[in-house]
């Protein structure tokens, strides 16, 4: 099983504050080679740190910044990069950071900026989700351990480390 995550869980400065999001029991299988990583909005050309962005429409698609860009393009560009990255490397599952523009699974910020949630995914989640790869966010790790675990291959990753 090919996995495949957002570079934030994994401890890298790539969210829009320039921060990461590091999850540990990720950034160890991220240090040994055994997940993909992307981060759509940088392969979308956006710059590290960024202005927030929410997606404000669906159909069509919308995405502004926190300063009234429209950055539609870059989302687009960097969701459809980082899917072809998934796909050539045979991604099945995949764990992604919540809530976010790009990446959020079943859960995104509503478009006004007041941190209202609403039920939808992410431009990049969602074509994961299109192109039939499992995603979770990482609020549900318990959920993707579970979904990934094989204790031949994955079970030293999570030994001491999850009650899972």
């Amino acid at each position: 099983m090919k996995i495949g995550i957002s570079q934030c869980l994994a401890g890298v400065c790539c969210t829009y504050k320039g921060t990461h999001n590091q999850v540990d029991i990720i950034k160890k299988m991220y240090d040994q080679g055994d997940v993909v990583s992307v981060c759509p909005e940088v392969l979308g050309g956006l710059p590290t740190p960024r202005c927030p962005s929410e997606i404000q429409a669906i159909q069509p698609l919308s995405v502004i910044n926190q300063d009234g860009d429209n950055v539609t393009k870059e989302y687009l560009k960097g969701a459809y990069d980082a899917l072809n990255i998934f796909l050539q490397e045979g991604v099945d599952v995949a764990l992604l950071k919540a809530r976010s523009p790009s990446c959020g699974k079943d859960e995104i910020y509503d478009g006004t900026f007041s941190h209202t949630i609403v039920h939808e995914s992410g431009v990049f989640a969602k074509l994961c989700q299109e192109q039939g790869i499992k995603v979770f966010h990482e609020e549900e790790l318990e959920e993707f351990i579970k979904y990934i675990r094989e204790d031949e291959f994955y079970g030293t990753y999570f030994k001491n480390e999850t009650s899972v």
